[in-house]
């Protein structure tokens, strides 16, 4: 069994900065894909954030709930995974090993 690491220090950046700007409770949803080099291993390689939370503007909601239906669609066939920003965040330093 090969021992692949995924490091991605783009993705960590991007995790680190919407915990530390929306809180580490940020619901998002993992994207995973595999490599040929590991076929039997899934890889955290990108996220999208997860519901829009609903606050008073209800334009900038109905807007970005649009948004998040069409993100959804795209990753309909893909693995993926509901979690916190922080899971998502410490599963990106472990995937790094």
């Amino acid at each position: 069994m090969n021992n692949v690491s995924y490091d991605n220090e783009e993705l960590l950046s991007e995790a680190r900065q919407d915990m530390t700007e929306f809180g580490s409770d940020l619901k998002v949803i993992a994207i995973y894909s595999i490599f040929p080099e590991d076929p039997d291993k899934y890889y955290i390689t990108d996220y999208i954030w997860g519901e829009p939370v609903h606050d008073s503007d209800m334009d900038i909601y109905n807007e970005e709930f649009e948004i998040h239906k069409k993100e959804l669609e795209t990753i309909k066939f893909t693995k993926h995974e509901e979690m916190t920003i922080r899971q998502l965040y410490n599963r990106l330093l472990k995937q790094k090993n």
